[in-house]
């Protein structure tokens, strides 16, 4: 027992006391309040609350508000004078008042008072525990007692986190085989499973059928057709046809189809179990070449198509409607879409609702619904990480998405966040390829294991190979003088930076942000003294003495932040010692914005140049590419000062145009290097700006940046894919 004020809380009993009188308390406040006696005197910050009291779940700063305000009720005190309970201002709430405990075992311990800060409520049941055992004069029988009593605490404690917890439920998994299995979408007949399948030496995914009631699989022949993602599996005007909505996404094709898939017997009088499908002629519904497609789903009432797409392959995303019927497409009613814009899409079950996912450049993700009926928004809960996908449940009112990072589980709320519990949850990584078991209860979900790993494209002379993650290493950067590079990976979890050396297999963690920030790209200076990081819509400057594995970098510093944008992020690049090139997004059309480091002054090049680039080897350089022609040009006339002076009249047109679609360009040592892709494949071309030798491309399987440095070139790709189609059991 514990006693604070005029309070006493007995937490073997879960009671509180008020001059010996027991005052009514919510389960959850004695919760919230336990927490605060147990840490006095120390700043309990809205994510200590969430992490003890809705574990694993989502709720909005209005559910924690209430929660403290209720409490304060209960013990009669207030916010402007407060006797228990302090506000500290943007970093959480603080006990004030003094705890004593009044329950020990040994009688000189009575009327200490608790001042470590840390003790955890199991920690300090289990030291009473244990100092029950060096107490001679109790009896073998009492000690017993004290320990049920202590596991029943325990318990008690912890029963409602149980409560919103996977505990009571079990998820099956439903593919096993190597490689990934995806897309998935249950036949309306509640037993044939449809997915695509595709391992890291393919090319193309396969469709695939399994019945989950007998285990079967069947591999379907759909020749030389390609499908990217299953839309939706659909009942035929007969028993024996199925028809499939799917989309087929190349580099520079894109279309939407239906195809018809009839039942047929290789065997006759086989049993119903040893049908399988035969793939019919599709038909193509439309054309997406001149969009991005991001997001696809069927209205099967409708009989409509709604995607999301960038619509000159920029964003922001929007969204569209096909009619099937007439064969024509339409805006949906949408709030203006910014940044990311409207990115994932789902169709409620009972056909009524749309909800919308909506990321700006912060990426933090706001739900909105449109009504169908009438064509009225609303607004949702709006989360502090991006998410990727979000559906409705079987009962069109609450929603399933994913939880931050790192952990990896599925919640259902309501649509503002509220009533959140935790309804999957599993060791691996979770793919936002959610879709509804037809059953009108549970979920089918897919986890994934996408390895992108780095590994050297041109190695230097006497380098070790790189001990990767079997997770997700990517973006690396070079150093320019050393033999040292950093990358980003999510080997702790959340997304951090690490340090890497061409003589060591193993590299070190440099940050170990508790928030979780989503980073970008990260470019050395040709000094090695500094480097730029894209976190979010956000560049910092950080000096490279900040980044070691001594002490790692906890939290980025508003004194580092030299560019906050409205829009996505796409680029950035040094020009000189002080000066910076960032390429924004904005309407479809990229921006060079060039920041003074002088002052942070941040300038637009008359909007006509897209990306500003150096060569480390030779800074007396500076190349722009044009927008719309994609021209390369070269000037020595870029100064920084007090006052940014650019010269635009000495820029020299060289003889290099990149093509439409080029990503992730830089220049190193008067070679021009960028992304493409071409006829499905991915490649990382090399041209030469002497125009004397020749240009020269390296065939990748897939890739997720790279650096360039003393034409080293160092590649984080894809080494291996895994991933499985699960359900809930419920």
């Amino acid at each position: 027992m514990m006693q604070f004020g005029e309070f006493t809380l007995d937490d073997k009993q879960a009671r509180l006391l008020c001059k010996k009188k027991e005052i009514a308390i919510e389960p959850k406040l004695f919760e919230l309040l336990l927490l605060f006696v147990n840490q006095p005197n120390t700043i309990i910050s809205r994510q200590d609350i969430l992490d003890n009291l809705w574990t694993g779940s989502l709720v909005t700063d209005n559910a924690i508000n209430k929660l403290v305000a209720n409490l304060r009720k209960v013990l009669a005190d207030e916010p402007k004078n407060p006797r228990y309970i302090q506000t500290v201002p943007k970093r959480g709430y603080r006990l004030i008042c003094e705890v004593t405990l009044l329950e020990s075992l040994n009688p000189t311990e009575k009327g200490q008072v608790i001042n470590d800060g840390t003790s955890e409520v199991n920690n300090s049941i289990k030291k009473r525990c244990k100092r029950s055992f060096q107490n001679n004069a109790i009896s073998t029988a009492i000690i017993a007692l004290l320990l049920l009593l202590c596991s029943l605490f325990l318990w008690q404690v912890f029963s409602d986190n149980d409560k919103n917890s996977n505990n009571n439920r079990y998820t099956m998994e439903l593919t096993r085989a190597h490689g990934a299995e995806e897309s998935a979408r249950m036949h309306p007949d509640n037993t044939h499973l449809y997915y695509l399948k595709k391992d890291s030496a393919d090319t193309h995914y396969q469709l695939w059928i399994k019945n989950i009631h007998t285990a079967k699989i069947k591999q379907v022949d759909i020749a030389k057709t390609s499908i990217n993602k299953i839309i939706a599996v659909v009942s035929g005007l007969n028993s024996d046809t199925t028809n499939l909505f799917y989309l087929d996404k190349k580099q520079n094709s894109c279309g939407v189809y239906q195809a018809a898939l009839t039942q047929i017997n290789h065997v006759k009088q086989v049993s119903q179990t040893n049908k399988t499908m035969q793939w019919q002629q599709a038909e193509k519904l439309f054309d997406c070449s001149d969009k991005r497609i991001k997001d696809i789903d069927y209205h099967v009432s409708k009989n409509m198509i709604y995607y999301t797409a960038q619509p000159q392959n920029f964003w922001p995303n929007q969204i569209y409607a096909f009619n099937l019927a007439t064969k024509e497409h339409s805006f949906v009613t949408q709030v203006e879409p910014v940044g990311w814009g409207h990115h994932s899409i789902d169709i409620s079950p009972d056909g009524n609702k749309l909800l919308i996912m909506s990321t700006n450049s912060d990426y933090k993700t706001q739900l909105l619904v449109l009504n169908l009926l009438n064509n009225e928004i609303t607004e949702g809960v709006k989360f502090d990480y991006p998410v990727y996908q979000a559906i409705w449940h079987h009962d069109s009112e609450q929603v399933y998405y994913y939880a931050a990072p790192p952990a990896h589980q599925i919640i259902k709320s309501d649509l503002n966040g509220n009533n959140a519990t935790t309804v999957v949850s599993v060791s691996e990584y979770l793919s936002p390829q959610m879709s509804l078991f037809p059953d009108g209860k549970n979920l089918l979900f897919s986890t994934q294991k996408n390895n992108f790993s780095n590994r050297w494209l041109v190695a230097p002379k006497q380098v070790s190979d790189i001990d990767n993650s079997t997770v997700y290493d990517i973006n690396p950067a070079l150093f320019h003088h050393s033999s040292q590079y950093l990358f980003i990976s999510n080997r702790s979890g959340r997304r951090q930076l690490y340090l890497g050396r061409y003589d060591a297999k193993q590299a070190e963690i440099v940050t170990n942000f508790s928030q979780s920030h989503w980073l970008g790209y990260i470019t050395v200076s040709a000094d090695d003294q500094s480097v730029l990081l894209n976190a979010g819509n956000e560049v910092y400057l950080l000096p490279i003495s900040t980044l070691n594995e001594i002490s790692p970098l906890i939290t980025l510093k508003q004194e580092h932040l030299i560019f906050t944008s409205e829009q996505p992020i796409i680029s950035l690049d040094w020009l000189t010692k002080s000066g910076v090139a960032i390429t924004t997004v904005n309407n479809g059309i990229p921006e060079l914005m060039v920041v003074n480091l002088f002052d942070n002054k941040v300038q637009q090049l008359n909007g006509k140049w897209a990306y500003g680039l150096t060569d480390s080897q030779y800074p007396e350089y500076n190349y722009l590419i044009e927008q719309q022609s994609n021209t390369l040009y070269r000037t020595n006339s870029l100064t920084f000062s007090d006052d940014l002076v650019i010269n635009q009249h000495k820029f020299t047109k060289t003889q290099v145009t990149l093509p439409n679609g080029f990503y992730h360009v830089k220049i190193d040592a008067n070679v021009l290097y960028y992304g493409s892709d071409e006829s499905d494949s991915v490649y990382l071309n090399a041209v030469p700006l002497n125009n004397i030798d020749k240009a020269s491309k390296y065939l990748l399987n897939d890739f997720n940046g790279y650096d360039v440095s003393n034409g080293k070139i160092m590649l984080s790709d894809l080494e291996s894919l895994e991933g499985d189609v699960h359900r809930t059991m419920d």
